[in-house]
């Protein structure tokens, strides 16, 4: 996923995202992320996971939405959710 960001970063010309940590926030107040960055970042992702799985994935469903805390927020929290996304 650091990677992906990294490129995503280089392409949007977003410093913070290229230099992602776990504690980057994607979205929301003060967030390296608009809602179309984000939208990308969630498209590339879920091809990033059906190319090394052969699992296709929603990571915008109803049960992201419906968390307390966004799994969109910060990077170590979208990390957790694809790995229960993908276990499923």
């Amino acid at each position: 996923m650091l990677r992906r960001l990294a490129a995503l970063g280089r392409e949007l010309r977003k410093p913070a995202l290229e230099q992602a940590d776990a504690q980057t926030r994607l979205f929301g107040e003060a967030a390296a992320l608009d809602s179309i960055g984000l939208v990308t970042l969630i498209a590339d992702l879920e091809e990033d996971i059906r190319a090394a799985t052969g699992k296709t994935v929603t990571l915008a469903d109803e049960k992201a939405m419906s968390r307390l805390t966004s799994p969109f927020r910060r990077v170590d929290l979208l990390a957790e959710y694809i790995v229960e996304v993908v276990t499923r």
